[in-house]
């Protein structure tokens, strides 16, 4: 195979032994293709796959037997990464090890054959199942954090598309909102200024209901008087990420011209 610049890299493939890949023999087989580094990728790149891989481990958290949306995730990145399209995310288990820190490799490499052998398993249900999603879990964490090395600004990190709460929902809509997407916060606009409802102000209000009138619970959120709120901060999406910028409560980004493109919380900067 030609030379292509800095992209050509010796990687040693390991053999991995599923149902859909299986080898004659144990021993590492010594190949050359190319295989880019991060650094090759643009920065939008490097935010979608961030994206991509947290959303992805996000729905793994919900359901304890889905990890088929990391695999998809894997998959489109490996196949970035070697810049060439495979059969199965097995085709793609070296090129992600490669462009994982040595100090990382044989810990990201093993939960990724785990995860492989997994896929490639039709009965993946039950104890199985969430062994390989926790499996999962790791490699995408792994990658993540490589991926967060990259990232410049509150921009990059920031979560898209704000869920609001809105003052004439109701307690009882708002409590599930929470619980359904397990928020700690929801941001809420009360006259022209933007507030936090936090899931402890939730709880002391729905245990308030409990002890007067269940219909309380139905409610618009205007029209509880002792509705404590928190005053909602904001920050620029283009501030650069330094540990003096991390925000104790989540703040809503803002863009050059004053408009709403995201929330950013402690959290996304783990």
């Amino acid at each position: 195979m030609p030379l292509v610049g800095s992209l050509l890299t010796e990687v040693i493939l390991y053999p991995i032994h599923t149902a859909q890949c299986d080898t004659a023999s144990s021993k590492a087989t010594r190949m050359r293709f190319p295989v880019k580094k991060l650094s090759d990728f643009d920065l939008e790149l490097l935010r979608y796959f961030l994206n991509e891989l947290r959303s992805a481990r996000y729905a793994a958290l919900e359901d304890a037997e889905n990890f088929s949306d990391i695999c998809s995730a894997l998959e489109e990145l490996g196949k970035h990464v070697l810049d060439e399209k495979k059969s199965g995310l097995g085709g793609y288990r070296d090129a992600l090890v490669h462009i994982t820190p040595p100090s990382q490799q044989d810990r990201l490499g093993s939960a990724l054959k785990r995860v492989i052998e997994a896929r490639n398993d039709k009965a993946h249900t039950g104890s199985y199942a969430r062994n390989a999603v926790e499996k999962a879990i790791t490699v995408s964490a792994i990658l993540e954090d490589i991926l967060m090395q990259h990232m410049q600004t509150v921009e990059d990190i920031m979560v898209q598309g704000v869920l609001f709460a809105e003052k004439f929902m109701t307690l009882a809509k708002v409590r599930e909102l929470m619980l359904a997407h397990s928020f700690s916060y929801l941001p809420i606009k009360m006259g022209d200024e933007y507030f936090l409802l936090s899931d402890a102000e939730v709880a002391r209000q729905w245990r308030m209901a409990g002890q007067f009138s269940r219909e309380r619970n139905l409610i618009p959120l205007k029209d509880l008087e002792d509705l404590r709120l928190i005053p909602m901060e904001t920050i620029k999406g283009s501030t650069k990420l330094s540990a003096t910028n991390i925000p104790e409560h989540p703040r809503l980004v803002l863009d050059d011209q004053g408009n709403i493109i995201g929330i950013v919380s402690p959290f996304d900067w783990l």
